[in-house]
């Protein structure tokens, strides 16, 4: 087996290319968006993206870190001690899952979307698992784990603007949380994975990693504009499990973004009901994060398949279980009462 080294990367990540539909769409809704809040709340708009900057900011901060992070090998080096050539299948796909669920939870999830795909790409290929497959399982469980710190999805920075906690006290309530959800979709998803094995992806050309921070631009335009025309913000109501039924509900009809951009969480069940079904109710349907988008056009470049029909079968059985196990996790904690 070949080792990668910071000089020969085998599966880079494309994001952008020349069948790249995503940066396209992030421009029209933020033009469009943009548009419609200058007409309807002209003097709305200002306040809203000075509220909405400074968890994109974060965002931008941590992205730049975790580039640098990624030219140094810092990345690559995680993988190689991780996820071992002499491996089975299942324990490099286990391994695969358990690197995505760091990136996500300590670093960011659109950052774990990056980084996590290309090598879950190679050790499709190297350990002949299904790489459809494990592109679905990797997109999933990058969702799933991005609330362990405030900064691990800028749904929960958008969330947190609205209703404030500190983050000793949000880290405190999240940790059993998220580590039950992770214990839970890597054991339920390499369960799947080992039961279908296939050929190797073929490998991507090299393309550069710069387009997830371009990104931010149109998705802080799209932000600023709904918290503006939806001003007073949407509040769930009803018991936490309703509340995690809706959110869920909501993240998937209009993505996770808008979705959190437009709650206003009531009280701490709400807070933690929105940061939840924000991180983990998009794994329901493709469209529900761009982290997701952005999995399945890495996995494309690459020649693998992330299904959509998949995505939803599996996220179906999966997401129940996995807010089910966060709600527990919090009550342990005293997070909620």
């Amino acid at each position: 087996m070949r080792t990668i080294t910071p000089e020969t990367p085998e599966v880079p990540a494309r994001i952008a290319s020349p069948r790249d539909r995503l940066p396209a769409v992030l421009w029209t809704a933020a033009v469009a968006l943009t548009a419609v809040a200058a007409w309807l709340r002209p003097h709305a708009l200002p306040a809203a993206a000075r509220a909405t900057l400074a968890p994109f900011a974060t965002l931008a901060a941590i992205i730049a870190a975790s580039a640098l992070a990624d030219r140094l090998g810092a990345f690559r080096a995680l993988a190689r001690l991780l996820i071992r050539d002499q491996a089975t299948p299942t324990a490099a796909a286990a391994s695969v899952l358990a690197v995505t669920a760091l990136l996500s939870g300590l670093v960011n999830l659109d950052v774990a979307a990056v980084v996590a795909m290309p090598v879950a790409l190679q050790a499709a290929r190297r350990h002949e698992i299904s790489a459809g497959r494990l592109a679905v399982a990797v997109a999933i469980t990058a969702n799933a784990a991005s609330f362990l710190l405030p900064t691990s999805n800028i749904t929960s920075l958008l969330l947190l603007g609205r209703a404030h906690m500190p983050a000793l006290e949000y880290l405190h309530g999240a940790w059993l949380a998220w580590l039950l959800v992770v214990t839970v979709t890597i054991a339920s998803l390499t369960g799947w994975l080992a039961r279908a094995r296939t050929g190797p992806a073929r490998d991507a050309s090299p393309r550069p990693r710069s387009q997830a921070a371009l990104d931010l631009i149109p998705m802080y335009a799209v932000a600023s504009a709904i918290r503006a025309i939806i001003a007073a913000g949407i509040t769930l109501r009803g018991s936490v499990t309703a509340q995690l039924i809706l959110g869920s509900a909501l993240a998937c009809a209009v993505n996770n973004l808008p979705a959190a951009a437009a709650l206003r969480p009531g009280g701490t069940a709400g807070l933690w009901a929105a940061i939840l079904t924000t991180a983990i109710g998009p794994g329901l349907l493709l469209t529900g994060s761009v982290a997701t988008v952005i999995c399945r056009r890495i996995a494309r470049d690459a020649g693998a398949t992330l299904s959509a029909r998949q995505l939803t079968t599996i996220g179906l059985v999966l997401v129940p279980a996995q807010l089910a196990v966060a709600v527990l996790g919090l009550h342990l904690t005293g997070a909620l009462h």
